[in-house]
């Protein structure tokens, strides 16, 4: 029986395997599978592994020299032809609910917390706390002070 709040997709023995490898060792798997669940998990390993300086072998097709593919670039490009796919997706069902009225997006803050956030940044306080005094994103901050800044 498993541990009710174990990740499902952690790979326990992966990570000490992981944590234990160094500059210059090799790490050698029988399928590019065993190093996560999902492709982005992988470009995240193999990543990770590059950046270390450890060689990937993937069913004895050595990475890193030689006249063998170089598996990192091959992953990275997987994940990002995932993660492509992905926003292709969710703007087709946005597209979709946007046409049948259900998707508006989201509210627009109201005129007083910008004046309030006006109001602190003029007292002195740093954008970013004034953000987090009123519970918005920073980012959201600058963009209604922007917008607010091409209306004046």
């Amino acid at each position: 029986m498993r541990e009710p709040n174990v990740d499902p997709g952690a790979k326990p023995k992966l990570n000490r395997l992981l944590k234990r490898l160094k500059r210059g060792d090799r790490l050698i798997i029988h399928d590019v599978s065993r190093l996560g669940r999902s492709i982005r998990a992988v470009a995240a390993v193999t990543a990770d592994l590059e950046r270390q300086g450890i060689m990937l072998i993937v069913d004895n097709l050595e990475s890193v020299g030689g006249p063998a593919p170089n598996i990192y670039a091959l992953i990275a490009s997987a994940a990002q032809m995932d993660k492509d796919l992905l926003t292709d997706r969710q703007a087709i069902g946005i597209a979709k609910a946007r046409a049948k009225g259900k998707y508006k997006g989201r509210k627009a803050l109201p005129a007083t917390i910008i004046n309030k956030a006006n109001k602190l940044i003029a007292k002195g306080m740093k954008k970013k706390e004034v953000a987090q005094q009123l519970n918005i994103g920073e980012s959201t901050l600058y963009k209604y002070l922007a917008a607010q800044r091409q209306k004046d």
